[in-house]
């Protein structure tokens, strides 16, 4: 069984309380490992090590080619852990084993694109008057918090610690209590492997009501990105505004596709089996509507329906599984309860619809037809494998019932026409759009969104912007 501890100062302790967190094989519901479970004293040791380490100015004053170095250096050693680490990452998240490695590799990507900004941050000079030289500096806020998401626990640490990292921040980590395993041993593996030095990266385990709290309201934070829930995400811009720092949030989504008659129906099929389908559904821009147009609605639904009920089930470890399982016998209910709901507004499950029968936490990939805008099932995020389908009669109409939530992370478009594409693409109200595909960007794509999906953009140049503060400088000659 494997047992991780926090990593802090560059040393990995035990909590002082000595409580751990158990943590599960969402394939079978068997306890893999455990967690020591950070308390008020490791997240305080954690904070004043980042703070310490910002003090010193060990990472400020590197020449920013020297830090460009230091973080291909971790991006090299996280390649290096990507199998032994995607084996774990498979096993405590259930995702399939080549995207768990995939995620190691993608961390990497991370570290190594935004090295190459390091020596590109500049500032402005300004004309004043004769008399004054006036130009600006771009500095780091100093400690920065970062809240991960289960998810995706290793891409989504590295796309906003890279980018913290580059701008010279130091940083504490809050792993998911749902996945910290490879997070705590892997990750921390390779930074230590790096020689990073101490206290720049620090890594806690926690609950999030406890740990995640009490370092969003710590005093010697000041910067927090966070991705997760609609009601988390609030909580923390509480805390951040509480006292007047920033914070960068990404929350949920109930992404639509808009299908219109001309589009390849098949290309729709490939696009919905990796962009609901894949890990369950458990994706914020996941393809979780489809809205399509009444003239070719049912052979559609037929298609999506044939695929869904054909797809392979299992754990993430078995050679050609498509679909895995949910993270916890808790969203399992959760997505129960919003497949019933459905049914019971009058959504027909034609494929799908309910959990199947075997050890862990699996839910067949569910397809509902004669789903109505207003249901709860084409309105709240679900997180799971549960795909509506939503008919239109004109384009107007469309874009009205993909625009009709309170969300807007992503959205998409299915059609042969560049003109209706474009045209539609600049009526969706979403961070971005995705045409006759889905999840079509890269570590340089900018990622947010719109609404209650939240603010501030992740991955890209867009980024780095929200880990630096501008300082103004006038020198009177």
């Amino acid at each position: 069984m494997e047992k991780c501890k926090n990593y802090i100062n560059g040393q990995w302790i035990e909590s002082s309380s000595g409580d751990v967190i158990e943590v599960n094989d969402p394939a079978t519901g068997k306890i893999i490992g455990e967690v020591s479970c950070a308390s008020q004293a490791e997240v305080d040791l954690a904070v004043d090590a980042a703070l310490q380490a910002h003090q010193s100015r060990v990472l400020i004053d590197m020449l920013p080619m020297e830090r460009a170095r230091l973080m291909r250096s971790i991006a090299a050693e996280l390649r290096k852990v990507a199998n032994e680490g995607g084996e774990l990452l498979c096993r405590e998240n259930g995702k399939a084993l080549p995207n768990a490695i995939f995620e190691f590799v993608d961390a990497a990507n991370y570290f190594d694109y935004y090295s190459g900004l390091t020596d590109k941050l500049e500032g402005n000079t300004i004309p004043v008057n004769n008399s004054v030289i006036d130009y600006t500096l771009l500095e780091p806020y100093g400690v920065s918090a970062h809240i991960v998401p289960w998810n995706f626990p290793m891409s989504m640490l590295a796309r906003s610690l890279a980018c913290a990292f580059a701008a010279g921040n130091s940083t504490v980590i809050k792993t998911a209590e749902l996945t910290p395993l490879a997070t705590a041993s892997h990750f921390t593996k390779a930074i230590s492997n790096a020689g990073v030095p101490a206290g720049l990266i620090n890594v806690i385990c926690g609950y999030g009501h406890e740990a995640g709290s009490m370092l969003t309201a710590h005093k010697d934070v000041s910067q927090i990105t966070f991705t997760g829930s609609v009601l988390t995400g609030k909580k923390i811009l509480h805390a951040a505004a509480e006292r007047a720092i920033p914070a960068v949030v990404e929350l949920g989504g109930k992404s639509a596709a808009i299908v219109f008659p001309d589009a390849d129906l098949d290309k729709v099929v490939a696009a919905a089996k990796g962009g609901i389908f894949g890990q369950a559904g458990q994706i914020c821009s996941a393809m979780a509507r489809v809205v399509v147009h009444k003239s070719v609605k049912d052979e559609l639904v037929e298609k999506l329906a044939e695929m869904a009920s054909g797809l392979k089930v299992g754990a993430g470890n078995v050679n050609g599984v498509e679909l895995t399982p949910l993270i916890s016998e808790q969203q399992l209910q959760k997505v129960e309860n919003f497949s019933r709901s459905g049914q019971q507004a009058g959504a027909e499950a034609v494929a799908g619809g309910k959990r199947i029968d075997r050890d862990g936490y699996f839910f067949e990939a569910t397809v509902f037809d004669n789903v109505k805008p207003d249901m709860t099932i084409a309105q709240e995020e679900i997180f799971g494998p549960v795909l509506s389908v939503l008919t239109y009669e004109d384009k107007d109409e469309a874009i009205h019932i993909a625009n009709d939530t309170a969300f807007g992370l992503a959205a998409g478009v299915f059609t042969k026409d560049i003109n209706q594409a474009t045209e539609t693409v600049n009526q969706m109200q979403a961070g971005q759009v995705y045409v006759n595909s889905w999840f079509t960007g890269s570590v340089a794509t900018p990622f947010g969104g719109y609404k209650q999906s939240g603010y501030s953009r992740e991955k890209g140049q867009e980024a780095i912007k929200s880990y630096l503060q501008v300082k103004n400088v006038g020198i009177q000659l």
